[in-house]
Formats: C-alpha cells, structure tokens, sequence
C-alpha cells in the first residue's frame, strides 16, 4: 500500500457493517494526522508505512468490544489482569477522544474570544497613537501574541498553506519578543506622559472660581497672595498629550473648570505619577465656588474665602485651616481630614481615617463608618455625628442641640454645653463634665457619666452596665430603676429641688449612682 486512500479502503473492509460510524471517526483522525506529515515534508508512502496494518487496527478495536462484553457478562473467562491492562488502555484512549472532541467544540469560542481581546488593543493601540502620538508598547506586543495564537488554532481549516500559516505566526511571535525587549530597555512598556508645567491666569477677582478634578495622585496647595493680583492655578508634573491639549486650548475667564487624568479602560496602561496643582488666591477674594474631586492626594488648604467649599476625595489626607465659606461638603473615603479654625456649615463623610475638627463655627454633621472623629471648640447650633463602630469624641464644645449616634462604637463627650443626645447599640457612652440637658440610650453596652454640676438627665439602657458619679456638693435626686440587674444609688434620698431631675433606668442591666471621689 503507497496511498493512504488504499489504506482507508482495507482498513473499512475489517469493520463490521453496524460499526462504520467509528470507522469513518476513525478515518477523520488518520486524514489530519496525514496532513500534517505532509506540512512537515513527509511524503505519503513514508506516512502510510509507518501506520499498524488495518487488521491490527481492526483487531484492537473489536479487543475493546470484547472488553465491554466480558465486564458485563455474568460469568467471564478472560484472566483478570487482562481485563485490567484493556480496561486502562481503553480509558486513556476514550480521555485523548474526548479532549479532541471537547477542543473541536471550543474552538470556535476560544477564537471569538482571542478576537474580541485583539479588536480591544488594537483600537487601544491606534486612540493612543491618535490621541497621545504615542505607540502603546504592551498592547502592541499583545496584538502580535494574539495574532500567533489565533492562526495556530486556525490552521487546521488551512489544509494547503500550514507551513505558511506556521512561518507567519512565528514571525509575529519574534516581532513581539523584539518589541518586547525593546520597549523594556527604553522603558517604554507603560506609557507615562510628559513633563509639563503651566500657569493659567483669571481674568477678574470678581466671582471666580475654581473645580479640579483628576483620578490621579496629586499633591494640592493654596497659597494667599496680595489682593492686587489675579486669582490663578499652577499645573506641575507629568501630563497625557490629550491633558497637556486641554490645559493649552481651554477658555479660562473667571472660573477653570479643568478634568485631568480622567479614568477609563484606555488608561491601563498609563503611569504619569504624581503631579501638582497650587492655587494662588489674593487676599480679601471671594471665590464663588472651590472644588477638589480626586482619586488620590494630598492636600493642604489655607486661607480660603468661598460661597461653596466642596472636597471630594477617595484616598489621601486634607489639612485646611481658615476656611470661610456659607457651605462646605467633605467627602473622604479612606484619608485622614484635619480642619482647624474655620467658619462654615460644614458636612463630612467617611468609611474610615480620622476626622479632626477644631476651633470650627458653624453646623456640623459627620457621616463615618469606622473611623475615628476627634472634635474640639466647636460653636454651632446643631451637630449631627452618625457612626457604625468608630469612635466619635466631643470636647470642649457649645451646641444648642448635639445628636451622636452610633451602632457599636465608641460614643465620649466631656465639657460640652447644650442639648446633648448619645446613642448606641452595644458600643460605650461616655459623658463627662458636661452643662444643659442629656439623653443617653445605650441597648447592650456600657453607659458612663461623671458630673461635677447639676444637670438634667434621662439615662435608658436594655441591658448595659450604668455607672454615673456624681459630685455630693451638687446633689440631684436620682430616680433609677432596673428590673433584674442590681442597683445602688447613693442619690436617693437627696432633696427634690424639681429644677434638675436624673431618671435611670435599665431592663436588665446594673446600674450605681454614686457619689464623685476626688
């Protein structure tokens, strides 16, 4: 036999009718194994002679028929061990044929795939080459890659041009590693801008205003300059082309208004560091509107004068001092906030950090999660602190009404006058030292208050522990009441002077109220 069709023809006569299906599986796999003999230069007498005859074929195929048969039978007199060794070699056999089967099916969907991941950085690679005049290294090299790839699990729809199918796609695998290596050495891999600096000027004092926004890392800096000069804005760092772009050809009259580094699917391969922005305000200047909306930073705010103060920042710290404004809105995911003696009505917002606010005129309400929220000398009509499980401390403060809630954190506020409202769920509350009315209600956690002067009081806890001391020279009658826990109350006795009037109570908890030892 010299030609695989002879072959094929003998092979064919060895099977039995009913099992023809399997042969022409069986042709299939004989038929792409000859073509790509033949791709390599084989030639297909050579191919031919070094298959087993067809009755070997034949035999080994029918041997697993018998195999099947004397499994099932009832009674079998094949020897065991030679069930065994059939049996493994029929598994190997029934894995290598669903795996090709399995391949063949996926096929199609591996290429869709490879296709869509290609379109991706190829428009990736011609916007960056349009937009920023620059070649995107590793979306190149992966376009090459991904080219090799994709004509190798097409070649097999190729019969005639395999070994051209072969030479093309090593070529672009070279072109890649090339590239590769070039890219590495000039490094280039991560496109990463250029440096840049600009001054942009305002026009007019009169209703200015500035809005920043970057989702890159960028330190930010307020400086105070004479009220002769014009309000204006210093860019520093290392800038897209697109940005540099907008920067040149942006109108800036009374107000910039500029979005830089802006965060989408074509950055991820973008690197431009750190930059910097300084803000140059004359003295006595009120700026119409402020704005910082940023990614990552730093940022040192001074001297500001402005309707609407307005930060918004996922990561990073912001120190302000001076601050004058009608609103101001912080919202600070991760970073700390440090403001000290400024005037506005002021909203912060935190998952985590540490909030610091000192010296501070004006509302104030604190959204946290778990963080840390440090106040003090704070003069505001109404002061609104919520927390899930951080810790909120008050000190040296005047409120009309103050409203600190939290789930289980910690809830402290000493020396503070007004209205006072602590609640928690099952973390602690303590008050101390402090002047007006109190509220505290606490379901699970500890509940502490020390008190040198008379005050009014309602303290309620489902099951929290209770303790108040109180000083014996200011005297108040105390009226408390648990109904499982033990009580002891040093203040039950004392004269009713119906001005000042303290009511604890509990469900189950302990409560003493006891008299204040220096």
């Amino acid at each position: 036999m010299s030609t695989m069709e002879e072959y094929l023809n003998q092979l064919k006569a060895a099977f039995a009718e009913e099992d023809i299906e399997d042969f022409n599986e069986l042709k299939e796999d004989l038929l792409e194994q000859l073509a790509i003999c033949l791709e390599e230069g084989q030639t297909e007498t050579e191919v031919v002679a070094r298959l087993a005859p067809p009755e070997e074929i034949a035999a080994d195929y029918y041997a697993d028929l018998s195999l099947d048969a004397a499994i099932n039978a009832k009674t079998s007199v094949v020897p065991r061990e030679e069930i065994q060794d059939v049996f493994i070699q029929t598994q190997k056999k029934r894995m290598q044929k669903f795996a090709k089967t399995v391949f063949k099916v996926l096929k199609p969907l591996l290429l869709l795939v490879l296709l869509v991941l290609f379109s991706f950085f190829f428009i990736y690679i011609v916007k960056e080459i349009n937009e920023e005049r620059n070649l995107a290294g590793i979306p190149t090299v992966l376009c090459l890659l991904l080219l090799a790839i994709s004509l190798q699990l097409a070649k097999g729809w190729v019969s005639k041009k395999r070994r051209w199918v072969n030479g093309l796609s090593i070529s672009f695998v070279a072109i890649g590693a090339v590239l590769l290596l070039f890219f590495s050495v000039t490094g280039q891999l991560m496109y990463t801008g250029r440096q840049y600096y600009k001054e942009i000027n305002l026009s007019s004092n009169n209703h200015a205003a500035f809005s920043f926004d970057s989702d890159a890392d960028v330190e930010i800096t307020t400086v105070e300059v004479s009220s002769t000069e014009k309000p204006s804005l210093m860019v520093k760092g290392r800038f897209k082309e697109s940005d540099i772009q907008k920067i040149e050809n942006g109108s800036y009259d009374n107000k910039v208004n500029l979005t830089l580094d802006e965060e989408n699917i074509f950055d991820t391969f973008t690197r431009t560091g750190r930059s910097e922005v300084i803000f140059f305000i004359p003295k006595g200047t009120i700026l119409d509107d402020f704005h910082l909306g940023l990614s990552q930073g730093d940022l040192r705010l001074l001297d500001i004068q402005t309707k609407n103060f307005d930060l918004d920042l996922t990561s990073g710290d912001v120190y302000a001092k001076n601050i004058i404004a009608d609103e101001g809105n912080i919202d600070s995911n991760y970073g700390d906030v440090i403001i000290e003696e400024s005037a506005m009505n002021l909203k912060v917002k935190s998952i985590s950090g540490k909030t610091v606010i000192t010296g501070m005129l004006g509302d104030l309400m604190i959204e946290g999660d778990q963080g840390l929220s440090i106040l003090k000398f704070l003069r505001s009509d109404n002061v609104v602190l919520n927390n899930h499980s951080g810790r909120m401390i008050l000190e040296d403060s005047e409120t009309k009404k103050l409203a600190a809630t939290a789930t289980e954190g910690q809830v402290i506020v000493k020396r503070t006058k007004g209205d006072l409202l602590m609640a928690n769920e099952q973390g602690k509350i303590v008050s101390e030292e402090n002047q007006g009315t109190l509220e505290l209600r606490n379901g699970y956690g500890p509940t502490i208050v020390i008190q040198s002067s008379k005050v009014n009081a309602n303290v309620s806890s489902q099951s929290g522990f209770i303790k108040w001391l109180q000083d014996p020279d200011q005297s108040v009658k105390v009226t408390a009441n648990t109904e499982t826990g033990e009580l002891k109350n040093d203040f039950s006795k004392a004269s009713d002077s119906g001005k000042y009037k303290i009511d604890v109570k509990s469900k189950t908890g302990d409560i003493k109220i006891l008299e204040k030892v220096e």
